[in-house]
């Protein structure tokens, strides 16, 4: 492919993403349909408290998932289908090996 083709392409497909309208974001709404204030969203869930997880980091377990260097258990039944394949867990690093896993995520064929 030409250099002036690639360039239109990648052109073409900037334009096509920035004019698609933007899909909302974890925590934008309550269950109800109400929007999540911006001080809750700060609050709960910062860039801090997500944790993308190394395959090796994790192990799946009869009594559910373990996540090295964390206390905490992760049952079976609290885990959510992971949309990208990663494994990622929320919790709130300040509180050591103890902390409290809010969300996990993980790909359902492992």
């Amino acid at each position: 492919m030409s250099a002036a083709r690639t360039l239109l392409a990648l052109a073409s497909g900037a334009l096509t993403a920035a004019l698609a309208p933007a899909p909302a974001t974890a925590h934008d709404q309550w269950a109800d349909g109400s929007p999540v204030p911006a001080w809750v969203k700060s609050a709960c869930c910062g860039p801090s408290d997500a944790h993308m997880l190394a395959f090796d980091e994790v192990s799946l377990e009869d009594d559910g998932w373990h996540i090295r260097g964390i206390n905490t258990i992760v049952p079976r039944e609290k885990v959510l289908p992971s949309q990208d394949g990663q494994i990622w867990g929320f919790w709130n690093p300040a509180s050591g090996p103890d902390a409290q896993i809010w969300c996990f995520f993980a790909p359902m064929e492992f």
